[in-house]
């Protein structure tokens, strides 16, 4: 029996994939670029599970100790980046109480945005679907690059829910307010080549470049001074610190862990499932006196 594949898995890119020399920036071969892939392929479009990001803190755990570790590239295994949340994720969120939602989500949710205290630069590599949750992990990186058949989707509203992964907060920095008030009250699928105009992603490739193109840029990014890099990493992160996006992501957690309980979330599954439009209920405002 084959053995089965982790969830979330590291590899050393050779100097060779990165546009470095066979000596890599060390000279003993090694590029100072990480891959990593999220691969929870089985019945799945690498979703992101209570067991992915208890692999994924695991994984970025060692990364930090990773002193070789210049540069990291996140890309999905198969057909998708990631689908974000399954629906096993999402039943059990409404048939959950509140506060235990709240205390699932905050934890859940600041574990990955966790990439962006990983002391180097990291390069999502959307290879495919990168939708709710997954969309938001590739959001934590600091920049992206899609494949041309990459479809792209804060999907939240769809599904009647408010949106996670600090999306209010990360998405009008690297862009713009009305692109995130287009893309978050929406819920839009949109392609690469969008992505690409609304400044969302830096690049878009055919999918057999993908992983060269992202791999050679972390390649450039690692011959470069690595204590100059971190610096200059560390200031541009601070525009957007760390206790804002947690402090985002808390608020976001506190108020799905609401949402997950409300009639409108029940239905907008069930018309995701039975592939129908929604009937969501009216908005719920405060009595006038």
């Amino acid at each position: 029996m084959a053995a089965k594949q982790p969830l979330i898995s590291v590899e050393p890119v050779p100097p060779l994939a990165c546009g470095q020399d066979a000596g890599g920036v060390t000279g003993d071969g090694d590029s100072g670029v990480r891959l990593l892939r999220l691969n929870n392929t089985q019945g799945s479009l690498n979703s992101l599970t209570l067991d992915m990001a208890a692999a994924f803190k695991e994984v970025a755990d060692q990364l930090v100790l990773d002193q070789g570790l210049r540069a990291l590239v996140i890309t999905g295994e198969g057909r998708a980046f990631s689908a974000g949340g399954d629906f096993g994720f999402i039943e059990d969120r409404i048939q959950g109480e509140v506060e235990d939602n709240f205390r699932v989500l905050s934890g859940f949710y600041t574990t990955f945005l966790a990439l962006r205290k990983l002391p180097v630069p990291t390069i999502a590599a959307i290879n495919g679907p990168a939708v709710g949750g997954g969309m938001g992990l590739a959001m934590a990186a600091d920049m992206r690059i899609a494949a041309s058949t990459a479809k792209l989707s804060f999907n939240s509203v769809k599904l009647g829910l408010t949106p996670g992964m600090a999306s209010t907060c990360v998405l009008p920095a690297a862009t713009s307010h009305q692109v995130a008030c287009r893309l978050l009250l929406t819920g839009d699928l949109i392609t690469a080549q969008e992505a690409l105009e609304l400044g969302l992603v830096l690049q878009v490739t055919e999918p057999d470049k993908l992983l060269g193109a992202a791999q050679q840029l972390a390649g450039r990014i690692a011959t470069a001074s690595p204590s100059a890099v971190a610096t200059t990493l560390r200031m541009l992160r601070g525009r957007l610190p760390w206790e804002q996006l947690e402090g985002a992501a808390l608020e976001e957690a506190r108020l799905q862990a609401t949402f997950f309980k409300q009639p409108d979330c029940r239905e907008g599954v069930d018309s995701v499932k039975g592939k129908r439009p929604a009937r969501f209920g009216p908005i719920e405002r405060p009595a006038t006196t």
